[in-house]
């Protein structure tokens, strides 16, 4: 059975479920609603007992056995099972089919496609919470870093929280890590200006999108090596590379073509929508400088035909995408 993330831990109370399913791209979000099941079910009696999926696939009776026996030391028992692959299906099934214990199963695993025989199975089956746990999104992660300062009483300023949020990737484990570097870096100063806050973000070496971009148009290949590596290593579509890239093309395009037209650069930058961030209004200006008109059309094209072989190829996209986007940041401009 389906459920959302805000019905969980009503259903852990109400003891709805027998089992739980937690799985999904977001490990660190995936850890965290495990966390919850657990911390909502324990108390003084309850015995926790973690196994990986291989284990129990070698001994086929263990997760029935251990889920239908009590517990020498404690009322109660958590199986949290780790790593659980389709092949764990039918052992799964057949332990929580005539349920009648006072334990509860925790079921931790990775993305699932909608075929997984694992993910299907357990959706139709009433006893087993099924909860899917994705990157999140802008709005949660400003939501996540709006949090974090209001409850150490650190005031920032709404720019900075968005900053920080593009800032932070989508992974929930490396959001909540690098919230609380920075919160810990802010801590005990009386004063601090904002620039400590991007000095801090800037020696975390989590890059994001607007790293990608700004790394690429200044020509700085070091770092969008290790940018494109890392948003990769977090999961990220090269698709979503080359639309982001695409995308701050565009908006250097659109100031040109106002320039051509007799405007002036802060009024043309004073049309774009979103506006680029105040922190970033210097090195976008070099970027209007640097990338005329007709060479932001030439990394656009070039942007777009590499994008169509990504949606051809995925085998390839990872080193198509990669190839491409150095390509253009080692284009030497006047």
């Amino acid at each position: 059975m389906k459920i959302k993330a805000y019905e969980l831990k009503d259903f852990v109370d109400k003891k709805k479920c027998a089992g739980y399913l937690i799985y999904g791209q977001n490990k660190g979000l995936v850890r965290e609603k495990s966390q919850i099941i657990i911390n909502t079910y324990k108390d003084e009696n309850t015995e926790i007992i973690k196994f990986e999926n291989d284990e129990l696939i070698q001994e086929p009776g263990k997760l029935i056995n251990e889920f239908n026996t009590f517990s020498l030391t404690a009322e109660k028992k958590i199986l949290h099972i780790l790593n659980t692959k389709d092949n764990l299906t039918e052992i799964i099934l057949e332990t929580l089919k005539d349920v009648d214990s006072n334990n509860i199963i925790i079921f931790e695993t990775g993305e699932l496609t909608p075929r997984s025989k694992l993910r299907k199975s357990c959706e139709k089956e009433s006893n087993i919470g099924v909860l899917a746990c994705y990157f999140d999104t802008e709005r949660d992660i400003q939501d996540l870093v709006n949090e974090a300062f209001k409850k150490e009483n650190i005031k920032i300023s709404r720019d900075i929280i968005l900053h920080i949020s593009k800032h932070l990737g989508n992974e929930r484990h490396i959001i909540k890590n690098e919230i609380e570097k920075i919160i810990l870096f802010l801590k005990d100063k009386k004063e601090y200006d904002e620039k400590y806050i991007l000095k801090c973000l800037s020696q975390n070496e989590d890059f994001g999108f607007e790293d990608l971009n700004y790394s690429i148009c200044n020509g700085n290949m070091i770092k969008l090596d290790r940018t494109i590596n890392q948003l990769y290593l977090e999961g990220i579509n090269p698709i979503a590379l080359l639309r982001s890239v695409g995308k701050h093309f565009q908006k250097i395009l659109f100031v040109n073509e106002k320039i051509d037209l007799g405007m002036n650069i802060n009024e043309s930058l004073s049309q774009l929508k979103p506006p680029i961030f105040f922190l970033y209004i210097d090195q976008f200006k070099k970027h209007v400088k640097n990338w005329k008109t007709t060479l932001c059309y030439k990394a656009i094209e070039r942007i777009m035909e590499t994008e169509e072989i990504c949606k051809m190829n995925s085998k390839i996209s990872k080193i198509v995408c990669w190839r491409t986007l150095r390509n253009i940041a080692s284009i030497k401009y006047n």
